[in-house]
């Protein structure tokens, strides 16, 4: 078995002390020296965690039924033109809605437990929610919806966690 030699001397530097500290490696010889036969490339591409770029927006319920609809909003379209919709099963007190493939940005989360499924938020008389709803960051308005600036939040990419309370 022959092992590969690396172009850049400072690469067999693993391990050795440099101003008190470990040199780090400029490419993956350790790797090498452990598994002779793996190309590095490979190596390296089972350490990277691939990002998923999404957004999950829990909520959580005070009665089970229904469904949960999401909505992801850009500022430009907040609360009637989502950049992402999700419907989830209300059968958990708990449910989380799932935003796949969302690019960085700024956005705000709205959410509404459905508990008769017909697709809207139901109103009474005066236009006041009958049935619970929430916002990203508790957002709460006074005489009408949340504001965007009170539940907007900043995605930089990766995996985003949310929590909101319906009420």
């Amino acid at each position: 078995m022959k092992l590969l030699q690396p172009t850049d001397p400072s690469a067999l530097h693993i391990g050795r002390r440099r101003r008190g500290r470990l040199a780090a490696p400029t490419w993956c010889a350790g790797a090498l020296l452990a598994l002779a036969t793996v190309p590095c490339s490979t190596v390296i591409a089972a350490e990277e965690t691939p990002t998923s770029n999404e957004v999950q927006f829990r909520t959580e319920i005070r009665e089970r039924g229904g469904v949960v609809r999401c909505g992801l909003f850009a500022r430009d379209g907040w609360l009637t033109k989502p950049v992402g919709a999700a419907t989830v099963s209300a059968n958990t007190s708990r449910p989380i809605c799932i935003f796949r493939g969302i690019p960085e940005g700024t956005y705000g989360l709205s959410a509404f437990h459905d508990q008769n499924d017909n697709g809207k938020l139901d109103t009474n008389f005066l236009g006041m929610p009958t049935e619970d709803y929430c916002a990203s960051n508790n957002a709460r308005g006074f005489m009408g919806p949340p504001s965007f600036s009170d539940a907007k939040f900043v995605y930089r990419g990766g995996t985003k966690r949310l929590e909101a309370r319906m009420k």
